[in-house]
């Protein structure tokens, strides 16, 4: 049998390159395993930084769940636009949340303060104290609409005025002793110590309703008012402790108060439906949340109080308690509700803060809860370049496989 010895041997050329060859695999392999230990140091470092950012973002003196008031999930609470004495919140009466999520606050009187969600300062709104246009005197509440211009009761001016965004007035015009406003779908309402007014947003008067006093269509110091997305128009009659319904056009639709009624049960204490006390002091504050509930926030029971519009405003649930403590309250003036980040925020008036919290049965959904949950606090910036980092590896990995397996197949 003959032996064909080229195919034995190789030639120095041939012999050169498989030697070449080799020392390439080898490095390759050498390069790798430095590789994937950089990438394993990356990752452990981006994991030591954002439990070190955790620590960080974390509030000082969170509460522990067990010690807040039943139903109450706590966020943060704001309690100054600065650090010096003269920035510090006191008193807030009222809170409106923007459709970009600014907190806007009306405190000290003549402020008008802007939040982002995550507490801090977006922005701070003040100007000189006169009568003259532009200028402030007592304000008290406040709302924003779905452009984001901001809707503000000057109570000793006489005057609803409309602030942009960035702080310049837009307009202003009469209302005699506003005291809450609300706007939706170019509908203004306030609520005014003698009356009702429904204005579109240039100031003009569309219709108006009530005087002060006792009776069934009159009102005294409203301190809450809210328009439904059907237009329905509910009010915070304060000082008559009740809180009311009314159409559009200004026909009372039903009235929800403390008086004995058929539909109540007395107990030994209090009246309740369903379990749940009907007790309502001083009605203030009021919004709607995602499921449609009014939320009415009563300083003298140092709550929020949750009613049915379908029920003729049945009180269904009450969350809070008296206290300094975060999550409690101290004579609670003002509430707004984000649908988007499914969060509420409260005018803690005595306690010179604005507390931001979520209820249970708020209609918020399960992405609106996650994308708030990644919101309240600014630990997703770490999560992004780990993310990338963790997708990168993957890749590497799947496309190095990918190209092993076409090496392994005969004339790839």
């Amino acid at each position: 049998m003959t032996i064909d010895r080229k195919s034995e041997s190789l030639s120095d050329s041939e012999q050169q390159g498989y030697t070449e060859t080799v020392v390439e695999y080898v490095d390759n392999r050498r390069s790798r395993m430095a590789l994937a230990v950089v990438l394993l140091l990356l990752v452990l470092l981006l994991a030591a930084v954002a439990w070190v950012v955790a620590g960080l973002v974390e509030p000082v003196g969170a509460p522990e769940k067990a010690a807040l008031p039943d139903g109450i999930t706590w966020v943060r609470s704001l309690y100054a636009w600065g650090s010096t004495a003269d920035q510090a919140m006191v008193a807030p009466v009222d809170v409106a949340i923007a459709p970009d999520g600014t907190i806007w606050v009306v405190t000290n009187k003549r402020w008008v303060v802007g939040f982002n969600p995550d507490g801090r300062v977006s922005r701070v709104i003040t100007r000189d104290l006169g009568q003259e246009a532009g200028k402030f005197v007592s304000l008290e509440g406040l709302a924003v609409d779905e452009n984001g211009d901001i809707y503000v009761c000057d109570f000793g001016k006489n005057a609803v005025m409309v602030i942009s965004p960035e702080g310049e007035i837009i307009r202003e015009w009469g209302v005699q002793l506003p005291m809450e406003i609300d706007v939706r779908n170019g509908r203004v309402a306030v609520a005014a110590a003698y009356g009702i007014g429904v204005f579109d947003t240039e100031g003009n008067l569309i219709n108006k309703w009530s005087q002060r006093g006792t009776g069934d269509d009159d009102v005294d110091l409203p301190h809450g008012v809210a328009i439904a997305d059907d237009g329905t128009v509910y009010v915070s009659d304060t000082q008559n402790n009740r809180v009311k319904a009314y159409s559009q056009e200004g026909k009372l639709l039903w009235i929800r108060a403390v008086a004995d009624r058929a539909d109540l049960t007395a107990t030994s204490a209090t009246q309740t439906v369903d379990g749940v006390s009907q007790s309502m002091q001083l009605p203030a504050g009021m919004t709607i949340d995602g499921a449609g509930r009014l939320l009415v926030v009563d300083p003298f029971e140092f709550q929020i109080l949750v009613l049915d519009p379908t029920r003729k405003g049945q009180v269904v649930a009450r969350y809070g308690e008296y206290g300094s403590q975060d999550g409690s309250f101290g004579y609670p003036t003002g509430i707004s509700y984000d649908a988007a980040r499914d969060l509420l925020a409260v005018a803690d008036t005595a306690n010179n803060r604005v507390q931001l919290i979520r209820l249970s049965g708020t209609g918020g959904n399960a992405v609106s809860r996650t994308f708030a949950a990644a919101t309240d606090r600014p630990l997703w910036l770490c999560g992004i370049p780990l993310a990338l980092l963790v997708a990168a590896i993957v890749l590497r990995v799947a496309r190095r496989r990918r190209q092993q397996a076409d090496a392994a197949v005969p004339g790839a």
